[in-house]
């Protein structure tokens, strides 16, 4: 018999993933972010914690997928969000992550009430596409979960929301750059806000593709979508990088490079403790922090790039 193409509603993925017990924050935010309504963390992992043995506490994390979210792209996804977690957590091996099918019953419909409609500050509504929304004067960003970060309930999208609105509301933006988009929830909110020009960076693939099925339901294009930073040339009123914090560093002089003199780069991503390092890369780079926000451990920083001084004419 031909298979009618449909997933069964009551089979959904199971992943399994043992890691250090420090990367248990940002692990458990990737599994949310990729559609998970559950996650379960801080059962320990005896198996490799021997006797004597001077490796960090090691936890086993958990996490359900509906059925709406595909097994295999969900492993790749699964799989890139490891290795870029790992640059903050080398204790970390992606490759011990275990993905399986698992039977719900009646269970399997209810995952979406996990995903209400958000308000974020006094600008923002970002709703999955299941949700029916009655008029509203907020921007509303129609962000699905799915197989890239940024549904908006993470602590770090929140933050670079919030920093997005604030900066908007101080001056004019015409050219926004998202670094590292995900789903394309930051770079839609830029438009939605009023930049006329706006450019999406992510070296996934899936992110690619989720950002650019984003722009469209959210009827907001012109929005460039590219792979790397080439794709975006010249400087920007606005960059965000929403990133792990090792690569904030990384990439410190090619972020600030990008932003105009006078300009604003937001960076998330990075817990409290690694505030010190990143702001110290960035303010190398001549950038000069404006403002800090933080939400559950997790650090949102605004950084200015100062306008040169003008020279004085001799008289």
């Amino acid at each position: 018999m031909a298979s009618s193409g449909k997933k069964d509603p009551d089979l959904w993925t199971h992943a399994r993933i043992p890691a250090p017990e420090e990367a248990e924050d940002a692990i458990a935010a990737l599994c949310l972010e990729l559609g998970a309504p559950g996650v379960q963390t801080g059962d320990r992992d005896f198996r490799r914690a021997a006797k004597g043995s001077r490796r960090a506490p090691r936890i086993r994390i958990e996490a359900w997928f509906p059925p709406a979210v595909s097994r295999d792209k969900l492993e790749k996804a699964l799989q890139n969000g490891l290795a870029r977690i790992r640059a903050s957590f080398p204790g970390l091996n992606p490759k011990s992550l275990r993905v399986a099918d698992f039977t719900v019953g009646d269970y399997g419909a209810s995952w979406r009430e996990n995903f209400p409609p958000l308000k974020i500050g006094k600008t923002f509504l970002i709703s999955p596409s299941w949700h029916k929304l009655p008029p509203s004067r907020r921007h509303t960003v129609v962000i699905d979960p799915g197989q890239a970060f940024g549904t908006g309930h993470h602590s770090t999208t929140r933050g670079c929301l919030l920093a997005l609105e604030e900066e908007f509301a101080r001056t004019e933006v015409c050219r926004g750059l998202d670094v590292g988009t995900g789903s394309g929830v930051l770079a839609i909110a830029m438009r939605k806000l009023g930049a006329t020009r706006v450019v999406a960076i992510d070296n996934d693939p899936l992110s690619l593709a989720a950002t650019e099925d984003a722009v469209e339901v959210n009827e907001c294009a012109p929005l460039r979508v590219g792979a790397n930073l080439s794709a975006a040339r010249g400087e920007f009123d606005i960059v965000i990088a929403n990133l792990y914090s090792r690569l904030l560093v990384r990439m410190a002089a090619s972020l600030a490079n990008r932003v105009k003199p006078g300009g604003s780069l937001i960076v998330s991503g990075l817990l409290e403790k690694q505030e010190a390092e990143v702001k110290k890369a960035l303010q190398a780079q001549g950038l000069r922090v404006r403002e800090r926000r933080s939400l559950a451990t997790w650090v949102t920083l605004t950084l200015r790039r100062p306008k040169p001084r003008a020279s004085r004419t001799p008289t």
